[in-house]
Protein backbone atom coordinates (compact mmCIF):
# COMPACT_ATOMS: atom_id res chain seq x y z
CA UNK A 1 0.00 0.00 0.00
CA UNK A 2 2.62 2.51 1.00
CA UNK A 3 5.79 2.65 -1.02
CA UNK A 4 7.72 4.06 1.92
CA UNK A 5 5.67 2.85 4.83
CA UNK A 6 7.21 -0.40 5.93
CA UNK A 7 10.36 -2.38 5.43
CA UNK A 8 10.12 -4.91 2.66
CA UNK A 9 12.16 -7.96 1.83
CA UNK A 10 13.89 -8.04 -1.52
CA UNK A 11 12.77 -11.37 -2.88
CA UNK A 12 14.89 -13.63 -5.02
CA UNK A 13 17.50 -11.15 -6.20
CA UNK A 14 19.93 -10.61 -3.44
CA UNK A 15 22.34 -7.96 -3.02
CA UNK A 16 24.76 -5.11 -3.51
CA UNK A 17 25.52 -1.95 -1.76
CA UNK A 18 27.91 0.89 -1.90
CA UNK A 19 28.59 4.02 0.03
CA UNK A 20 30.75 7.10 -0.13
CA UNK A 21 33.48 6.09 -2.55
CA UNK A 22 33.22 6.23 -6.29
CA UNK A 23 29.59 7.33 -6.50
CA UNK A 24 28.75 9.95 -9.10
CA UNK A 25 27.09 13.19 -8.15
CA UNK A 26 23.36 13.38 -8.57
CA UNK A 27 21.66 15.36 -11.31
CA UNK A 28 21.10 18.16 -8.82
CA UNK A 29 24.72 18.15 -7.69
CA UNK A 30 24.33 16.60 -4.25
CA UNK A 31 27.01 14.22 -3.07
CA UNK A 32 26.52 14.15 0.66
CA UNK A 33 23.93 12.40 2.75
CA UNK A 34 24.38 14.46 5.87
CA UNK A 35 24.86 13.05 9.35
CA UNK A 36 28.37 12.18 10.49
CA UNK A 37 30.07 11.75 7.14
CA UNK A 38 29.90 11.97 3.40
CA UNK A 39 27.66 9.58 1.56
CA UNK A 40 26.88 8.51 -1.97
CA UNK A 41 24.88 10.56 -4.43
CA UNK A 42 21.33 11.01 -3.21
CA UNK A 43 19.76 10.91 -6.66
CA UNK A 44 20.56 10.21 -10.31
CA UNK A 45 17.21 10.61 -12.06
CA UNK A 46 17.84 12.67 -15.22
CA UNK A 47 15.18 15.17 -14.15
CA UNK A 48 13.45 17.01 -17.00
CA UNK A 49 10.28 19.14 -17.19
CA UNK A 50 7.28 17.57 -18.94
CA UNK A 51 7.56 20.24 -21.67
CA UNK A 52 10.84 18.69 -22.85
CA UNK A 53 9.38 15.19 -23.10
CA UNK A 54 7.30 13.57 -25.80
CA UNK A 55 4.06 11.70 -25.37
CA UNK A 56 3.88 8.01 -26.05
CA UNK A 57 6.17 5.04 -25.88
CA UNK A 58 6.61 2.30 -23.33
CA UNK A 59 9.12 1.36 -20.66
CA UNK A 60 9.79 -2.34 -20.10
CA UNK A 61 11.06 -3.00 -16.59
CA UNK A 62 12.76 -6.08 -15.22
CA UNK A 63 11.72 -7.18 -11.74
CA UNK A 64 12.97 -10.03 -9.64
CA UNK A 65 9.61 -11.38 -8.52
CA UNK A 66 6.12 -11.12 -9.98
CA UNK A 67 3.79 -10.72 -6.97
CA UNK A 68 1.38 -13.52 -6.15
CA UNK A 69 -0.51 -11.26 -3.74
CA UNK A 70 -1.17 -7.67 -4.85
CA UNK A 71 -1.87 -6.40 -1.32
CA UNK A 72 1.46 -4.77 -0.50
CA UNK A 73 0.47 -4.43 3.15
CA UNK A 74 -0.15 -8.14 3.63
CA UNK A 75 2.62 -10.39 4.86
CA UNK A 76 2.53 -12.32 1.57
CA UNK A 77 2.56 -9.20 -0.63
CA UNK A 78 5.25 -7.28 1.23
CA UNK A 79 7.94 -7.20 -1.46
CA UNK A 80 9.98 -4.50 -3.17
CA UNK A 81 8.73 -5.38 -6.65
CA UNK A 82 5.12 -5.16 -5.48
CA UNK A 83 5.94 -1.76 -4.01
CA UNK A 84 7.38 -0.62 -7.33
CA UNK A 85 4.31 -1.66 -9.31
CA UNK A 86 1.97 -0.15 -6.69
CA UNK A 87 3.53 3.29 -7.22
CA UNK A 88 1.89 3.24 -10.69
CA UNK A 89 -1.48 1.84 -9.63
CA UNK A 90 -2.23 2.91 -6.04
CA UNK A 91 -2.75 6.23 -4.21
CA UNK A 92 0.44 8.15 -3.40
CA UNK A 93 -0.12 11.00 -0.93
CA UNK A 94 3.43 12.35 -0.74
CA UNK A 95 6.15 13.37 -3.17
CA UNK A 96 9.53 12.99 -1.43
CA UNK A 97 12.40 15.39 -1.99
CA UNK A 98 16.08 14.56 -2.17
CA UNK A 99 16.49 15.14 1.57
CA UNK A 100 13.45 12.95 2.46
CA UNK A 101 11.19 15.93 3.19
CA UNK A 102 7.83 15.73 1.46
CA UNK A 103 5.02 17.72 -0.11
CA UNK A 104 1.45 16.76 -0.94
CA UNK A 105 0.73 14.89 -4.13
CA UNK A 106 -2.17 17.13 -5.14
CA UNK A 107 -3.71 14.40 -7.29
CA UNK A 108 -4.68 12.57 -4.11
CA UNK A 109 -4.23 15.01 -1.22
CA UNK A 110 -5.03 18.71 -1.46
CA UNK A 111 -3.76 19.69 2.01
CA UNK A 112 -3.33 18.52 5.59
CA UNK A 113 -3.27 19.93 9.12
CA UNK A 114 -1.47 18.66 12.20
CA UNK A 115 -2.56 19.62 15.73
CA UNK A 116 -0.22 18.54 18.48
CA UNK A 117 -1.61 16.91 21.65
CA UNK A 118 -3.44 19.17 24.11
CA UNK A 119 -6.13 18.93 26.78
CA UNK A 120 -5.43 15.24 27.23
CA UNK A 121 -6.11 14.45 23.59
CA UNK A 122 -3.64 12.89 21.19
CA UNK A 123 -2.15 14.34 18.03
CA UNK A 124 -4.77 15.00 15.35
CA UNK A 125 -3.97 14.89 11.62
CA UNK A 126 -6.63 15.99 9.17
CA UNK A 127 -6.28 15.05 5.52
CA UNK A 128 -8.23 16.97 2.90
CA UNK A 129 -8.43 14.50 0.05
CA UNK A 130 -8.79 15.55 -3.58
CA UNK A 131 -12.53 15.07 -4.24
CA UNK A 132 -11.74 14.14 -7.84
CA UNK A 133 -9.66 11.16 -6.74
CA UNK A 134 -11.49 7.93 -7.46
CA UNK A 135 -10.82 4.23 -7.43
CA UNK A 136 -11.00 2.60 -10.85
CA UNK A 137 -14.43 1.32 -9.79
CA UNK A 138 -15.60 4.94 -10.01
CA UNK A 139 -16.11 5.41 -6.27
CA UNK A 140 -14.54 8.48 -4.64
CA UNK A 141 -11.66 7.80 -2.25
CA UNK A 142 -12.96 8.88 1.16
CA UNK A 143 -12.49 8.70 4.91
CA UNK A 144 -14.08 5.24 5.13
CA UNK A 145 -11.18 3.76 3.16
CA UNK A 146 -8.78 5.09 5.80
CA UNK A 147 -10.93 3.75 8.63
CA UNK A 148 -11.18 0.30 7.05
CA UNK A 149 -7.45 0.12 6.37
CA UNK A 150 -6.65 1.18 9.95
CA UNK A 151 -8.92 -1.52 11.38
CA UNK A 152 -7.28 -4.17 9.20
CA UNK A 153 -3.74 -3.03 10.06
CA UNK A 154 -3.82 -2.11 13.77
CA UNK A 155 -3.49 -5.63 15.16
CA UNK A 156 -6.78 -5.66 17.07
CA UNK A 157 -8.12 -8.50 14.94
CA UNK A 158 -5.54 -11.30 14.85
CA UNK A 159 -7.16 -12.86 11.80
CA UNK A 160 -5.74 -10.09 9.61
CA UNK A 161 -2.15 -10.76 8.47
CA UNK A 162 -0.50 -7.36 7.86
CA UNK A 163 3.22 -7.08 7.23
CA UNK A 164 3.35 -4.69 10.19
CA UNK A 165 1.02 -3.03 12.66
CA UNK A 166 3.52 -0.26 13.39
CA UNK A 167 1.93 3.19 13.37
CA UNK A 168 -1.58 1.87 12.88
CA UNK A 169 -1.55 0.63 16.46
CA UNK A 170 -0.77 4.20 17.57
CA UNK A 171 -4.05 5.52 16.10
CA UNK A 172 -7.00 5.96 18.47
CA UNK A 173 -9.65 6.72 15.84
CA UNK A 174 -10.31 7.55 12.19
CA UNK A 175 -13.44 9.63 11.58
CA UNK A 176 -15.11 11.78 8.95
CA UNK A 177 -14.47 15.51 8.95
CA UNK A 178 -16.76 18.12 7.47
CA UNK A 179 -16.90 16.26 4.15
CA UNK A 180 -16.63 12.63 3.09
CA UNK A 181 -13.19 13.45 1.73
CA UNK A 182 -11.94 14.92 5.02
CA UNK A 183 -10.15 12.30 7.11
CA UNK A 184 -9.60 13.02 10.81
CA UNK A 185 -6.95 10.73 12.29
CA UNK A 186 -6.50 10.95 16.05
CA UNK A 187 -3.40 9.32 17.51
CA UNK A 188 -3.18 8.10 21.10
CA UNK A 189 -0.38 10.63 21.72
CA UNK A 190 2.26 12.30 19.55
CA UNK A 191 3.42 10.16 16.66
CA UNK A 192 6.38 11.70 14.77
CA UNK A 193 6.07 9.41 11.76
CA UNK A 194 2.39 10.08 11.12
CA UNK A 195 3.10 10.81 7.44
CA UNK A 196 4.53 7.32 7.08
CA UNK A 197 1.25 5.70 8.13
CA UNK A 198 -0.84 8.06 6.01
CA UNK A 199 1.19 7.90 2.81
CA UNK A 200 -1.38 5.81 0.95
CA UNK A 201 -4.54 3.78 1.40
CA UNK A 202 -6.38 0.60 0.44
CA UNK A 203 -10.03 0.47 -0.71
CA UNK A 204 -12.53 -0.55 1.95
CA UNK A 205 -13.91 -3.24 -0.39
CA UNK A 206 -10.54 -5.02 -0.37
CA UNK A 207 -9.92 -4.98 3.37
CA UNK A 208 -13.41 -5.48 4.83
CA UNK A 209 -12.67 -8.99 6.13
CA UNK A 210 -9.53 -10.96 6.99
CA UNK A 211 -10.18 -13.24 4.02
CA UNK A 212 -10.30 -10.31 1.61
CA UNK A 213 -7.22 -8.66 3.13
CA UNK A 214 -5.13 -11.84 3.30
CA UNK A 215 -6.09 -13.69 0.12
CA UNK A 216 -8.54 -11.52 -1.80
CA UNK A 217 -5.71 -9.84 -3.70
CA UNK A 218 -4.17 -12.99 -5.15
CA UNK A 219 -6.02 -12.16 -8.36
CA UNK A 220 -5.38 -8.65 -9.67
CA UNK A 221 -8.57 -6.57 -9.31
CA UNK A 222 -8.29 -3.33 -11.26
CA UNK A 223 -11.30 -1.83 -9.44
CA UNK A 224 -9.28 -1.88 -6.20
CA UNK A 225 -6.52 0.22 -7.77
CA UNK A 226 -6.13 3.75 -9.09
CA UNK A 227 -3.51 6.11 -10.44
CA UNK A 228 -1.89 7.22 -13.69
CA UNK A 229 -1.77 3.62 -14.96
CA UNK A 230 -4.31 0.80 -15.02
CA UNK A 231 -4.21 -2.94 -15.57
CA UNK A 232 -3.88 -4.10 -19.17
CA UNK A 233 -2.89 -7.77 -19.10
CA UNK A 234 -1.10 -10.43 -17.06
CA UNK A 235 0.99 -12.99 -18.93
CA UNK A 236 1.63 -15.82 -16.48
CA UNK A 237 3.75 -17.75 -18.97
CA UNK A 238 6.12 -14.78 -19.43
CA UNK A 239 5.65 -13.76 -15.77
CA UNK A 240 4.84 -10.24 -16.88
CA UNK A 241 2.22 -7.63 -16.06
CA UNK A 242 1.48 -4.79 -18.47
CA UNK A 243 -0.12 -1.51 -17.42
CA UNK A 244 -1.65 1.04 -19.77
CA UNK A 245 -2.31 4.75 -19.42
CA UNK A 246 -5.37 5.13 -17.16
CA UNK A 247 -7.93 7.19 -19.07
CA UNK A 248 -9.92 7.59 -15.83
CA UNK A 249 -7.08 9.43 -14.10
CA UNK A 250 -7.96 13.03 -13.25
CA UNK A 251 -4.43 14.42 -12.98
CA UNK A 252 -1.74 15.03 -15.60
CA UNK A 253 -1.97 12.35 -18.26
CA UNK A 254 0.82 9.82 -18.13
CA UNK A 255 3.39 10.60 -20.79
CA UNK A 256 3.97 6.92 -21.52
CA UNK A 257 1.38 4.78 -23.27
CA UNK A 258 2.29 1.76 -21.17
CA UNK A 259 4.76 0.14 -18.80
CA UNK A 260 5.48 -3.55 -18.25
CA UNK A 261 7.18 -5.51 -15.48
CA UNK A 262 8.72 -8.87 -16.34
CA UNK A 263 10.23 -11.33 -13.89
CA UNK A 264 13.81 -12.03 -14.93
CA UNK A 265 16.54 -13.47 -12.77
CA UNK A 266 20.15 -12.34 -13.01
CA UNK A 267 21.86 -12.46 -15.49
CA UNK A 268 18.84 -12.81 -17.78
CA UNK A 269 17.72 -9.29 -16.88
CA UNK A 270 20.93 -7.50 -17.90
CA UNK A 271 21.28 -9.70 -20.99
CA UNK A 272 17.76 -8.70 -21.99
CA UNK A 273 18.65 -5.04 -21.44
CA UNK A 274 21.82 -5.35 -23.51
CA UNK A 275 19.76 -6.97 -26.30
CA UNK A 276 17.12 -4.19 -26.16
CA UNK A 277 14.42 -6.63 -24.99
CA UNK A 278 13.71 -4.56 -21.88
CA UNK A 279 14.43 -0.92 -21.06
CA UNK A 280 15.28 -0.77 -17.35
CA UNK A 281 17.18 -2.94 -14.90
CA UNK A 282 16.88 -1.43 -11.43
CA UNK A 283 19.01 -3.86 -9.47
CA UNK A 284 22.44 -4.83 -10.75
CA UNK A 285 24.27 -6.77 -8.11
CA UNK A 286 27.82 -7.20 -9.43
CA UNK A 287 30.36 -5.80 -11.83
CA UNK A 288 29.50 -8.42 -14.45
CA UNK A 289 25.92 -7.13 -14.58
CA UNK A 290 27.02 -3.50 -14.87
CA UNK A 291 29.52 -4.28 -17.61
CA UNK A 292 26.96 -6.34 -19.53
CA UNK A 293 24.44 -3.49 -19.38
CA UNK A 294 27.06 -1.10 -20.75
CA UNK A 295 27.21 -3.12 -23.99
CA UNK A 296 23.93 -1.55 -25.09
CA UNK A 297 24.71 1.41 -27.32
CA UNK A 298 22.35 3.87 -25.59
CA UNK A 299 22.89 2.60 -22.03
CA UNK A 300 23.08 5.02 -19.13
CA UNK A 301 24.13 3.64 -15.72
CA UNK A 302 22.55 5.74 -12.96
CA UNK A 303 23.92 5.20 -9.46
CA UNK A 304 22.87 6.59 -6.09
CA UNK A 305 22.75 5.44 -2.50
CA UNK A 306 19.90 3.08 -1.72
CA UNK A 307 18.17 2.06 1.47
CA UNK A 308 18.76 -1.64 0.89
CA UNK A 309 21.13 -3.62 3.08
CA UNK A 310 22.51 -7.11 2.88
CA UNK A 311 22.32 -9.39 5.91
CA UNK A 312 21.98 -12.87 7.42
CA UNK A 313 18.78 -13.62 9.32
CA UNK A 314 19.01 -16.28 12.05
CA UNK A 315 16.00 -18.35 13.06
CA UNK A 316 16.37 -18.15 16.83
CA UNK A 317 14.07 -21.12 17.43
CA UNK A 318 15.65 -23.55 14.99
CA UNK A 319 18.04 -26.29 16.01
CA UNK A 320 21.33 -25.23 17.56
CA UNK A 321 20.58 -21.57 16.77
CA UNK A 322 18.23 -21.58 19.75
CA UNK A 323 21.45 -21.21 21.79
CA UNK A 324 22.30 -17.50 21.90
CA UNK A 325 25.95 -18.37 22.52
CA UNK A 326 26.04 -20.23 19.21
CA UNK A 327 24.50 -17.27 17.39
CA UNK A 328 26.96 -14.83 18.97
CA UNK A 329 29.91 -17.08 18.18
CA UNK A 330 28.80 -17.32 14.55
CA UNK A 331 28.81 -13.52 14.28
CA UNK A 332 32.31 -13.29 15.78
CA UNK A 333 33.54 -16.00 13.41
CA UNK A 334 32.11 -14.29 10.31
CA UNK A 335 34.45 -12.14 8.25
CA UNK A 336 31.82 -9.69 6.99
CA UNK A 337 34.33 -7.51 5.18
CA UNK A 338 35.66 -10.47 3.21
CA UNK A 339 32.10 -11.31 2.19
CA UNK A 340 31.51 -7.74 1.07
CA UNK A 341 34.76 -7.69 -0.93
CA UNK A 342 33.82 -10.92 -2.65
CA UNK A 343 30.29 -9.76 -3.48
CA UNK A 344 31.53 -6.42 -4.79
CA UNK A 345 34.60 -7.58 -6.69
CA UNK A 346 35.13 -5.58 -9.86
CA UNK A 347 33.20 -2.53 -8.71
CA UNK A 348 35.08 0.73 -8.01
CA UNK A 349 34.40 0.63 -4.27
CA UNK A 350 36.23 0.12 -1.00
CA UNK A 351 34.41 -2.67 0.83
CA UNK A 352 35.61 -1.47 4.24
CA UNK A 353 33.62 1.73 3.72
CA UNK A 354 30.47 -0.24 2.97
CA UNK A 355 30.23 -2.14 6.23
CA UNK A 356 27.02 -1.67 8.15
CA UNK A 357 26.98 -1.54 11.94
CA UNK A 358 23.35 -0.60 12.51
CA UNK A 359 19.95 -2.14 11.80
CA UNK A 360 18.15 1.20 11.34
CA UNK A 361 20.40 3.99 10.10
CA UNK A 362 22.67 4.02 7.08
CA UNK A 363 26.28 5.25 7.30
CA UNK A 364 26.28 9.01 6.87
CA UNK A 365 22.65 9.29 7.91
CA UNK A 366 21.79 11.36 10.97
CA UNK A 367 21.61 9.04 13.99
CA UNK A 368 24.01 6.42 12.62
CA UNK A 369 26.29 4.67 15.11
CA UNK A 370 28.28 1.51 14.57
CA UNK A 371 26.99 -0.71 17.37
CA UNK A 372 28.78 -3.86 16.22
CA UNK A 373 31.85 -3.38 18.43
CA UNK A 374 31.22 -6.36 20.73
CA UNK A 375 30.75 -8.57 17.69
CA UNK A 376 33.74 -7.70 15.55
CA UNK A 377 35.47 -10.43 13.56
CA UNK A 378 37.44 -12.39 16.17
CA UNK A 379 37.98 -16.12 15.60
CA UNK A 380 39.59 -16.72 18.98
CA UNK A 381 36.74 -14.98 20.79
CA UNK A 382 34.27 -17.19 18.92
CA UNK A 383 36.14 -20.33 19.94
CA UNK A 384 36.30 -19.20 23.57
CA UNK A 385 32.57 -18.49 23.73
CA UNK A 386 31.74 -21.91 22.32
CA UNK A 387 34.10 -23.57 24.78
CA UNK A 388 32.48 -21.75 27.70
CA UNK A 389 29.02 -22.67 26.45
CA UNK A 390 29.93 -26.35 26.54
CA UNK A 391 30.50 -26.84 22.82
CA UNK A 392 33.86 -28.64 22.97
CA UNK A 393 36.10 -29.79 20.13
CA UNK A 394 36.95 -33.48 20.76
CA UNK A 395 40.54 -34.46 20.14
CA UNK A 396 41.09 -35.53 16.56
CA UNK A 397 37.77 -34.09 15.33
CA UNK A 398 36.89 -30.93 13.40
CA UNK A 399 33.29 -30.47 14.57
CA UNK A 400 32.38 -29.37 18.08
CA UNK A 401 30.02 -31.40 20.24
CA UNK A 402 27.87 -30.94 23.33
CA UNK A 403 26.32 -33.89 25.14
CA UNK A 404 27.33 -36.03 22.18
CA UNK A 405 25.48 -33.77 19.72
CA UNK A 406 27.46 -32.22 16.83
CA UNK A 407 27.35 -28.44 16.32
CA UNK A 408 25.59 -28.31 12.96
CA UNK A 409 23.64 -25.44 11.41
CA UNK A 410 21.83 -25.12 8.08
CA UNK A 411 22.09 -22.37 5.48
CA UNK A 412 19.31 -21.93 2.92
CA UNK A 413 20.65 -21.22 -0.58
CA UNK A 414 18.59 -19.50 -3.26
CA UNK A 415 19.65 -21.60 -6.20
CA UNK A 416 20.83 -19.65 -9.20
CA UNK A 417 21.31 -16.47 -7.16
CA UNK A 418 25.10 -15.90 -7.20
CA UNK A 419 25.18 -13.67 -4.11
CA UNK A 420 23.27 -16.15 -1.98
CA UNK A 421 25.55 -18.97 -3.11
CA UNK A 422 28.74 -16.95 -2.67
CA UNK A 423 27.87 -15.75 0.82
CA UNK A 424 26.96 -19.28 1.87
CA UNK A 425 30.30 -20.69 0.76
CA UNK A 426 32.24 -17.98 2.57
CA UNK A 427 30.18 -18.36 5.74
CA UNK A 428 30.67 -22.12 5.66
CA UNK A 429 34.44 -21.65 5.49
CA UNK A 430 34.41 -19.16 8.39
CA UNK A 431 32.31 -21.44 10.59
CA UNK A 432 34.44 -24.49 9.84
CA UNK A 433 37.42 -22.57 11.26
CA UNK A 434 35.75 -22.53 14.69
CA UNK A 435 34.34 -26.06 14.60
CA UNK A 436 30.80 -25.43 13.31
CA UNK A 437 29.49 -27.68 10.54
CA UNK A 438 27.28 -25.73 8.14
CA UNK A 439 25.16 -27.69 5.69
CA UNK A 440 23.34 -26.29 2.64
CA UNK A 441 19.62 -26.50 1.91
CA UNK A 442 18.68 -25.49 -1.63
CA UNK A 443 15.39 -23.78 -2.51
CA UNK A 444 14.11 -22.03 -5.62
CA UNK A 445 14.08 -18.21 -5.41
CA UNK A 446 10.31 -18.26 -5.86
CA UNK A 447 10.03 -20.19 -2.58
CA UNK A 448 11.91 -17.61 -0.53
CA UNK A 449 8.87 -15.80 0.87
CA UNK A 450 7.12 -19.05 1.75
CA UNK A 451 10.25 -20.40 3.46
CA UNK A 452 10.66 -17.26 5.56
CA UNK A 453 7.03 -17.02 6.66
CA UNK A 454 6.92 -20.76 7.46
CA UNK A 455 10.18 -20.40 9.46
CA UNK A 456 11.49 -23.48 7.65
CA UNK A 457 15.09 -22.28 7.63
CA UNK A 458 17.97 -21.70 10.04
CA UNK A 459 20.20 -19.10 8.33
CA UNK A 460 19.27 -17.19 5.19
CA UNK A 461 20.89 -14.25 3.43
CA UNK A 462 18.75 -11.67 1.68
CA UNK A 463 18.23 -7.91 1.43
CA UNK A 464 16.01 -5.64 3.47
CA UNK A 465 14.61 -2.53 1.82
CA UNK A 466 14.58 0.34 4.31
CA UNK A 467 12.31 3.37 4.17
CA UNK A 468 12.41 7.15 4.49
CA UNK A 469 11.45 6.58 8.13
CA UNK A 470 14.34 4.71 9.80
CA UNK A 471 12.82 4.91 13.29
CA UNK A 472 9.40 3.63 12.27
CA UNK A 473 8.40 -0.01 12.01
CA UNK A 474 10.79 -1.30 14.67
CA UNK A 475 8.16 -3.83 15.69
CA UNK A 476 7.75 -5.16 12.16
CA UNK A 477 11.08 -7.01 12.03
CA UNK A 478 12.30 -7.04 15.62
CA UNK A 479 9.25 -7.21 17.87
CA UNK A 480 6.03 -8.94 18.83
CA UNK A 481 2.84 -8.77 16.77
CA UNK A 482 1.42 -6.15 19.11
CA UNK A 483 2.44 -4.65 22.42
CA UNK A 484 2.13 -7.26 25.16
CA UNK A 485 1.80 -10.13 22.70
CA UNK A 486 4.39 -12.91 23.19
CA UNK A 487 4.13 -13.99 19.55
CA UNK A 488 6.61 -12.47 17.07
CA UNK A 489 5.48 -10.15 14.30
CA UNK A 490 4.69 -11.76 10.95
CA UNK A 491 7.91 -10.27 9.52
CA UNK A 492 10.01 -11.15 12.56
CA UNK A 493 11.55 -14.13 10.81
CA UNK A 494 14.08 -14.65 13.61
CA UNK A 495 11.15 -15.30 15.99
CA UNK A 496 12.97 -13.51 18.82
CA UNK A 497 10.98 -11.22 21.13
CA UNK A 498 13.18 -9.37 23.63
CA UNK A 499 11.38 -7.77 26.63
CA UNK A 500 13.83 -4.85 26.71
CA UNK A 501 13.28 -4.12 23.01
CA UNK A 502 9.53 -4.35 23.62
CA UNK A 503 9.84 -1.60 26.26
CA UNK A 504 11.74 0.62 23.83
CA UNK A 505 9.44 0.19 20.81
CA UNK A 506 6.54 2.39 22.07
CA UNK A 507 9.02 5.00 23.31
CA UNK A 508 10.72 5.15 19.91
CA UNK A 509 7.34 5.37 18.20
CA UNK A 510 6.18 8.42 20.16
CA UNK A 511 9.27 10.37 21.28
CA UNK A 512 9.13 13.84 19.69
CA UNK A 513 12.67 14.92 20.57
CA UNK A 514 14.73 13.76 17.59
CA UNK A 515 18.00 13.34 19.51
CA UNK A 516 16.34 11.34 22.28
CA UNK A 517 14.52 9.26 19.70
CA UNK A 518 17.75 8.43 17.88
CA UNK A 519 19.34 7.45 21.19
CA UNK A 520 16.43 5.13 22.02
CA UNK A 521 16.69 3.57 18.56
CA UNK A 522 20.40 2.93 19.04
CA UNK A 523 19.66 1.34 22.42
CA UNK A 524 17.33 -1.05 20.62
CA UNK A 525 19.97 -1.65 17.97
CA UNK A 526 22.53 -2.73 20.57
CA UNK A 527 20.04 -5.22 22.00
CA UNK A 528 19.38 -6.59 18.50
CA UNK A 529 23.12 -7.12 18.03
CA UNK A 530 23.26 -8.93 21.38
CA UNK A 531 20.30 -11.15 20.49
CA UNK A 532 21.88 -11.91 17.10
CA UNK A 533 18.55 -11.53 15.43
CA UNK A 534 20.00 -10.27 12.15
CA UNK A 535 23.61 -9.77 11.09
CA UNK A 536 24.02 -6.71 8.81
CA UNK A 537 26.79 -7.01 6.25
CA UNK A 538 26.73 -3.91 4.04
CA UNK A 539 24.44 -1.40 2.41
CA UNK A 540 23.87 -1.15 -1.28
CA UNK A 541 24.24 1.41 -4.00
CA UNK A 542 21.35 1.34 -6.40
CA UNK A 543 22.60 0.80 -9.96
CA UNK A 544 19.93 1.38 -12.60
CA UNK A 545 20.49 0.79 -16.31
CA UNK A 546 18.27 2.89 -18.58
CA UNK A 547 18.31 4.31 -22.10
CA UNK A 548 20.04 7.70 -22.19
CA UNK A 549 16.87 9.46 -23.36
CA UNK A 550 14.67 8.21 -20.51
CA UNK A 551 13.88 11.09 -18.14
CA UNK A 552 12.63 11.32 -14.57
CA UNK A 553 13.74 7.83 -13.68
CA UNK A 554 16.85 6.22 -12.28
CA UNK A 555 18.27 5.67 -8.82
CA UNK A 556 17.63 7.64 -5.62
CA UNK A 557 17.93 7.29 -1.88
CA UNK A 558 14.75 9.14 -0.89
CA UNK A 559 13.51 11.19 -3.82
CA UNK A 560 10.41 10.24 -5.79
CA UNK A 561 9.03 11.62 -9.06
CA UNK A 562 5.39 11.15 -10.07
CA UNK A 563 5.22 8.21 -12.46
CA UNK A 564 3.09 10.16 -14.93
CA UNK A 565 6.14 12.36 -15.56
CA UNK A 566 8.38 9.51 -16.71
CA UNK A 567 9.01 9.81 -20.42
CA UNK A 568 11.46 10.11 -23.29
CA UNK A 569 13.14 13.33 -24.35
CA UNK A 570 12.01 14.90 -27.62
Amino acid sequence: MRKSASAVAVLAVSALALTACGAPKSSSGSASQGGDGAGPALAALNIKPRSELKEGGTVRFAISYLPSNWNLNSIDGNGVDNSTIASYTMPVNWVYNEDASFTENKDFLESYEVVEPKDGKGQVVTLHLNPNAKWNSGRTIDWADYEATWKAMNGSDKAFKPATTDGFNEIASVTKGEKETDVVVTFKKSYPDWSNVLSSILPKEGVATPELFNTGWTTYKDEWHTGPFAFDKLDKAQKMITLKRNDKFWGDKALLDSVSFRQLETPADVNAFANNEIDVVDVMINATAVNTAKKRADADIRAAGSRQWRHFTFNGKAGNLADQNVRQAIVKATNREAIAKSDLVGLPVNASELMLGNHFFMPGQEGYKDNSGDFKYDVEAAKKQLDEAGWKLPEGKTIREKDGKPLTVKYTVLTGVPTSENEGKLLQKDLAAVGIDMKFVNIAPDDMSKTLTAHSFEIMAFTWQGTNYPMANVRQIYGAKTEGDPEPSESNYAQLVNPEIEKLIPQIATEVDKTKRQDLTNQADKLIWDEVHTLPIYRRIGYAATPKNLANYGSATFQTIPVEDIGYTK
